[in-house]
């Protein structure tokens, strides 16, 4: 098996070839947002990590020494387990790459302001998904979730929440004392992450 510095540099490598060339010029780019891979490291027996592109950030799996995916067909659906929770993923396949499981994350990808913005949410993406989730079955607040990845910090979030929820009354804005309670960021890992799976590469 190919460590996960190795593997992490040829994917940024293809996947750089493919945004030069096959995506070049298509309005599902974000012009502002480059190829990175974030996170790759070895997780039962495999290597993990997420691939940034201008129009799809993708959590991916690669096999294993001990895994003959040679027969898996593309679109193939495969639960895999992490510390957070389950995911279930898809085949796909990229020349230079080969056989793949990818879980479509966040697409299109134009809410990213640029690439750090996006690589933040990446970082913080992989960190969350290797913490053991005690509240595995919890739904995700999905909504929320995007507002995380677009910038905001999380204390923001739920104080808009209880302003959406205690209207403006005669000229004030009532907030209760547990908007200021601040949201721990595992609270963000408890159901799908919000994705919506573009057509074409995964």
């Amino acid at each position: 098996m190919k460590s996960p510095e190795s593997l992490a540099a040829e994917v940024k490598s293809v996947f750089t070839e493919i945004n030069e060339n096959s995506m070049a010029g298509l309005p599902i780019v974000n012009r502002f947002v480059d190829v990175d891979t974030i996170g790759f490291q070895e997780l039962d027996g495999r290597v993990v990590g997420v691939i940034i592109t201008p129009w799809l950030m993708t959590l991916a799996v690669f096999p294993g020494d001990e895994d003959d995916w040679s027969d898996v067909e593309v679109g193939t659906k495969a639960r895999f387990t992490f510390p957070s929770r389950d995911y279930e993923f898809l085949a796909n396949e990229i020349e230079g790459i080969g056989k793949y499981y990818g879980y479509a994350m966040y697409s299109p990808m134009h809410e990213f302001e640029h690439h750090d913005h996006a690589v933040a949410g990446a970082t913080s993406f992989v960190e969350l998904l290797m913490v053991e989730n005690e509240n595995a079955e919890e739904v995700l607040d999905e909504y929320r979730l995007a507002q995380f990845l677009q910038g905001e910090d999380m204390e923001t979030i739920k104080q808009k929440e209880c302003a959406a929820k205690n209207p403006v009354v005669d000229g004030e804005v009532t907030l209760t004392e547990k908007a200021k309670e601040p949201i721990g960021r595992r609270e963000l890992l408890r159901g799908e992450f919000l994705k919506t799976r573009p057509a074409g590469i995964a």
